[in-house]
C-alpha cells in the first residue's frame, strides 16, 4: 500500500539526475506493473497509484475491454535499473493497477548513465531540444545533430496537419516522429550491427549519418528515397558491406509490425 502513496516520477527528472543518455532495445516482453513507477512527459495527468486525475470515456472503454481479457497493443516503456516509465499507454497502466494485473506486456527501451563529457555548445542545444520538442534521453556527440532531428520533426508536423487537417503542435509531432520514425529506424541500427562499426558514437549519431546520405542521395535523384533504401545504401556504399537478404526481410517485418502497433495518429492509450 505504500507505493500506491508515492508520488508518480518524472523520467525527466530522473534522466537529468542520473545523465541517462545511453539506450538500448530490450524488445516486447511481460514487466511487473508494480514497477511502473511514472511516466514520460504525462506526470501532471497522474495521482499517487497511477490513477488519472480525469478518467475519460477512453478510460472506460479500455476498462470494458480489459475486464473481459482481451487483449491490447503492448505499451511502451523507458526503463532505469528494476523501475519504468510510461512512454506510451497511461490509460492501460492505471486500469491495471486498477484491476490488480500483475503483468503487462511493454516494449523496453533501457537507459543507462553516461560518463561521457558533453561540450557547453552540446548541452546547450541538447537543452533546447528538449525544452521545443518536449522529448528525452536521445544522445548525440555532435551538436549539429540536434538542428537535423529538429528539422526532421519540423517537416514531419507539416504531414501530420496534412493527414489530420488541423494544427500538429511541436511536442504531439515530435513524439509521434520519435515513436514512428526514430524508435523502429534505432533498431534496425543495432540489428544490423552499426554500433560495432562506429564505436564511441551514439544511436542518434548513427541515423544522423544515415539521414545525411538519404538528403544526399534525394538531391541526386531528384525525389526523397525513404529511410529503407537509405540504409541500405548507406550500408553498401558508405561503409562497403552486403548483407544477407533473409536479414533484410527479417528486419522489414520488425519494423513493420511495430509501425502498425504505433501508427502516429491511432490513440491506443
Amino acid at each position: 500500500m505504500a507505493k500506491d502513496r508515492q508520488s508518480i516520477k518524472s523520467f525527466g527528472d530522473v534522466s537529468k539526475k542520473m545523465n541517462l543518455t545511453n539506450r538500448a532495445y530490450r524488445g516486447i516482453h511481460p514487466i511487473p506493473v508494480n514497477k511502473i513507477v511514472g511516466s514520460v512527459g504525462r506526470v501532471q495527468d497522474l495521482l499517487p497509484g497511477f490513477k488519472l486525475r480525469q478518467p475519460d470515456a477512453r478510460y472506460y472503454r479500455i476498462r470494458k475491454v480489459m475486464e473481459k481479457g482481451e487483449i491490447l497493443p503492448p505499451i511502451i516503456v523507458y526503463q532505469t535499473g528494476d523501475e519504468y516509465y510510461v512512454l506510451d499507454g497511461n490509460h492501460r497502466v492505471a486500469v491495471s493497477r486498477e484491476l490488480g494485473t500483475e503483468f503487462i506486456d511493454a516494449e523496453v527501451i533501457e537507459f543507462f548513465p553516461s560518463d561521457r563529457r558533453e561540450s557547453r555548445t552540446l548541452k546547450k542545444k541538447r537543452a533546447e531540444f528538449e525544452e521545443v520538442t518536449g522529448l528525452q534521453g536521445i544522445d548525440v556527440s555532435e551538436p549539429r545533430h540536434y538542428d537535423t532531428f529538429f528539422n526532421y520533426i519540423q517537416d514531419y508536423a507539416k504531414r501530420m496537419e496534412l493527414f489530420l487537417g488541423r494544427e500538429a503542435q511541436i511536442k504531439e509531432a515530435a513524439l509521434n516522429w520519435f515513436l514512428s520514425v526514430f524508435t523502429p529506424a534505432v533498431q534496425a541500427i543495432v540489428e544490423r550491427g552499426l554500433e560495432d562499426v562506429y564505436q564511441g558514437k551514439t544511436l542518434g549519431d548513427i541515423f544522423c549519418y544515415i539521414l545525411d546520405y538519404k538528403w544526399y542521395r534525394g538531391q541526386k535523384e531528384g525525389y526523397d528515397i525513404g529511410f529503407e533504401p537509405a540504409m541500405d545504401g548507406f550500408i553498401k556504399e558508405i561503409l562497403g558491406k552486403q548483407e544477407p537478404l533473409e536479414e533484410k526481410k527479417s528486419f522489414m517485418k520488425k519494423v513493420g509490425g511495430l509501425l502498425e502497433e504505433v501508427l502516429p495518429w491511432l490513440k491506443r492509450e
